[in-house]
């Protein structure tokens, strides 16, 4: 089994951690911000990149060869709006009915204020029809209620880790019985980071950190014998220099 984590588009929060510092950008970040115009280009480029040019491109189906050799069977997507919205033109290039994963959205949750003096404040997010009628076609969980998502508080890294370490739980179950498959998880930047750790029992809290351009992909082998090989990471060949954020 193959999977291809891929991170979202530029959001207008990567737009403001760029430019503010740390202090200026807790308190003014969004808890649900929206893709900005260059990570709509991005993930249009990511869909083109995965679903194929309208005409062949022999340099497009060596650079997709480099990513994987085999096509996407399965597509998951966070359900956070910056995922959800990468997503849609991915899924309609594929041809594939994207399942929303609770469990791959962001570190953290959905939230605005500052975690650090106890002034977080909890959204819920995106509720069932909401989301049904903004991403139709998308399978939403039970845990997407009418409601939203998203009930419990900020999360804390140690928190996220344990989240990280049961999705790549799944994982490793799903590789006993998708052998053939190639699945593609669209999600965030930390929480790529803290499940690639997991996946190589990297530990509690080390000091390194996977770090994801938006909608960077990498790719992990499941082999036999519950070997896990980490293919790449951070590849961006659908790509050009200009469009390279974080």
């Amino acid at each position: 089994m193959r999977v291809l984590l891929v991170r979202h588009g530029q959001s207008e929060n990567n737009v403001l951690a760029d430019k503010m510092t740390y202090d200026e950008y807790i308190a003014t970040r969004s808890h649900e911000p929206d893709l900005t115009p260059v990570g709509e280009e991005q993930a249009r480029r990511l869909a083109q990149f995965f679903g194929g040019a309208a005409q062949p491109d022999a340099d497009l189906t060596e650079r997709r060869a480099s990513i994987s050799e085999q096509p996407v069977t399965a597509l998951y997507t966070s359900p956070m709006l910056r995922a959800l919205r990468t997503t849609a033109p991915l899924a309609a290039a594929l041809g594939l009915a994207p399942e929303v994963w609770v469990d791959i959205h962001e570190h953290g949750g959905l939230f605005t204020g500052d975690p650090r003096n106890g002034t977080a404040v909890n959204f819920s997010g995106m509720g069932r029809a909401e989301m049904q009628q903004r991403f139709p076609g998308f399978l939403l969980p039970p845990e997407v209620t009418e409601d939203g998502w998203w009930w419990n508080g900020y999360e804390e890294i140690e928190q996220c880790t344990v989240r990280a370490r049961r999705v790549a739980e799944t994982l490793c179950a799903w590789a006993k019985t998708r052998k053939d498959e190639v699945i593609l998880l669209v999600t965030h930047g930390t929480f790529m980071d803290q499940l690639l750790k997991a996946l190589i029992g990297a530990g509690e809290q080390p000091n390194f950190f996977f770090s994801h351009l938006n909608t960077g992909v990498s790719r992990v082998d499941f082999l036999e014998g519950g070997l896990i090989a980490v293919r790449y990471l951070n590849r961006a060949p659908h790509l050009p220099l200009e469009l390279y954020t974080r």
